[in-house]
């Protein structure tokens, strides 16, 4: 077989830093699986926003409303396991809904 001439330099692996809108638009994807990664992925976009990201601010309490519209949504499924879902380590904690920025 011919050996390619094609150098793999733009490959790239390692950690890679998510802008603000991707780090919350990954937290509202993974919120229906694990709430606590969601938490802190939330968290972590929280604290990177800054007083000129204004149109963050917004971007991140409607990903807050949305993500806590849906847990709440979840009960009313029969196949929903609450306290399976709020564990974490095998620990159950009580639903720990987030928190906008924004007052309103």
């Amino acid at each position: 077989m011919a050996k390619s001439s094609l150098k793999q330099d733009w490959f790239h692996s390692g950690y890679n830093v998510w802008s603000v809108r991707r780090t919350i638009d990954e937290a509202r994807n993974i919120a229906r699986y694990s709430p606590w990664k969601a938490h802190e992925w939330m968290e972590e976009a929280r604290n990177r926003l800054d007083i000129y990201d204004a149109p963050f601010h917004e971007q991140y309490d409607a990903a807050v409303h949305e993500i806590n519209a849906l847990w709440r949504s979840l009960e009313r499924y029969s196949w929903f396991n609450k306290r399976e879902f709020w564990s974490k380590a095998k620990i159950h904690h009580p639903p720990t809904y987030l928190e906008p920025i924004l007052d309103e």
